[in-house]
């Protein structure tokens, strides 16, 4: 740092990145602070500045200041980095140590206990805040760890479905399941094999027993209110059938229609939500949630949108600014095997292919809500993003319930108007000529292929 930096700082006062000390006096609480640092984004130690950011000087020969903090450094476990650097300010010396941040899957300790700055002091992490930083910083993960499960207690048909899909069909024919479970790392063999979480979760026979938490809640809700359940389901099962069972229910509780093919006419099934986007925020869903939390994967559909709730925030590595440009797992062991099936790529591209998909439709991007101990996707249907502007108070029920239709089906023709309001076709034209007139619909092709779309300047998304 040069001058002018190093007076911005002391200007700037301690934060949870500066630290001041007028002296190297009390070992301890120095070795704490530099734990502490190093545990969490890092920092610099000014010594020679007092708490009220006066600049005092560091007194004594400064090389065997700076050998006494290379001791006390050595006294963390592992030893962080740091770097040391002495400068004069207003004719005084100053030694700046500065600590660099431990890498994701390390941390540091002194005498045993992990340190953390918060604000601008330093806490020991104890209890849940212990496990709550140490899953943050994917150094304890649930899919890594040994589970109550023994090889008894793993379905070898689940396992050989799995192989086959791999393309591993006879992988079993000439080794065992321990091979297999070794081979993929998802058991650790010391005096005896110890099964992890991961397989437990994929492969056992009673899933609730060994990870209860492993749960989907499906929910179709009448209206756009969580108030009147029209079907639920609870699955408990493995990733796999979760994504599968998942993704079926959506299908058959959201809304298709037939849409004309230009070569045949043979009409295809298009529905209201890119059936992609469905898909991977149920995979994303199950493979990133964090299987600490007690509670289950949620899947809500509304009449105007779909919501998927996976317990857990954003795993750490992972700021907003990031989503869709990086790919941070939080279980490890579960998204190598989804990838392994080809569920998910690893390579961080899922949400900018939903964003795609989404506006390729004609929909708003996905919605992320990543606040609180859950993470949220809210899928918006046309319903949901449609705002009609002033003057649909003039139209009568007729043209009102068109509208409608045209929210969830994209187009009508004239008999299909006719037969939702239960009219004649000449009235139904009549009806229709109007919404042209009002300019809440625009008329596309001629004669019997005519059909009708919803006007993109009356309506805003």
């Amino acid at each position: 740092m040069n001058y002018d930096e190093v007076k911005r700082l002391i200007e700037s006062g301690e934060n949870q990145e500066v630290e001041f000390k007028e002296s190297l006096q009390s070992k301890e609480k120095i070795a704490k602070q530099i734990c502490a640092f190093a545990n969490t984004n890092g920092g610099t130690i000014v010594f020679g500045v007092n708490r009220k950011r006066k600049i005092v000087g560091l007194e004594g020969d400064l090389d065997t200041a700076q050998q006494k903090i290379s001791l006390i450094s050595q006294d963390i476990s592992s030893p962080p980095l740091i770097s040391q650097e002495v400068i004069q300010i207003d004719g005084k010396p100053l030694l700046l140590v500065i600590i660099h941040r431990a890498n994701q899957g390390n941390f540091h300790t002194f005498k045993g206990l992990i340190y953390v700055r918060i604000g601008s002091t330093v806490h020991k992490l104890e209890g849940h805040s212990m496990l709550d930083y140490l899953r943050d910083r994917q150094i304890l993960c649930f899919d890594e760890a040994i589970s109550e499960a023994n090889l008894e207690d793993l379905d070898e048909e689940k396992i050989k479905k799995f192989l086959k899909i791999r393309g591993q069909g006879e992988f079993l024919i000439e080794n065992s399941i321990d091979n297999f479970l070794l081979s993929n790392r998802l058991a650790h063999q010391n005096d005896h094999l110890k099964i992890k979480n991961a397989a437990a979760l994929f492969f056992s026979k009673n899933l609730s027993q060994f990870v209860p938490q492993a749960e989907l809640k499906l929910v179709k809700y009448s209206g756009t209110e969580a108030v009147d359940i029209i079907s639920y389901k609870l699955v408990k099962s493995d990733p796999i059938e979760q994504i599968e069972l998942a993704y079926s229910f959506i299908k058959e509780n959201i809304i298709t229609r037939l849409k004309p093919t230009s070569e045949s006419a043979i009409r295809t099934e298009i529905y209201e939500y890119p059936l992609t986007v469905i898909r991977e925020s149920i995979v994303n869903a199950v493979a990133h949630r964090d299987y600490f939390s007690k509670d289950a994967i949620q899947v809500n559909i509304f009449d105007d949108r779909i919501e998927i709730i996976s317990p857990g925030s954003l795993p750490s590595g992972m700021s907003p600014d990031k989503l869709g440009f990086l790919s941070v797992q939080r279980n490890p062991l579960t998204y190598r095997l989804l990838r392994d099936l080809g569920y998910v790529e690893g390579l961080g591209t899922g949400i900018p292919r939903m964003r795609n998909e989404m506006r390729k439709a004609g929909l708003k991007d996905p919605l992320f809500d990543y606040s609180g101990n859950f993470f949220i996707v809210v899928l918006m249907n046309l319903r949901g993003v449609l705002k009609p502007v002033e003057g649909m108070g003039d139209l009568n029920e007729r043209q009102i319930k068109a509208i409608d239709y045209l929210k969830q089906n994209q187009s009508i023709k004239s008999k299909t108007y006719a037969s939702i309001n239960d009219i004649s076709v000449p009235t139904a034209v009549n009806d229709l000529r109007e919404l042209i007139r009002f300019k809440f619909i625009r008329k596309i092709g001629k004669y019997r292929g005519a059909y009708y779309v919803l006007n993109e300047e009356k309506f805003t998304i």
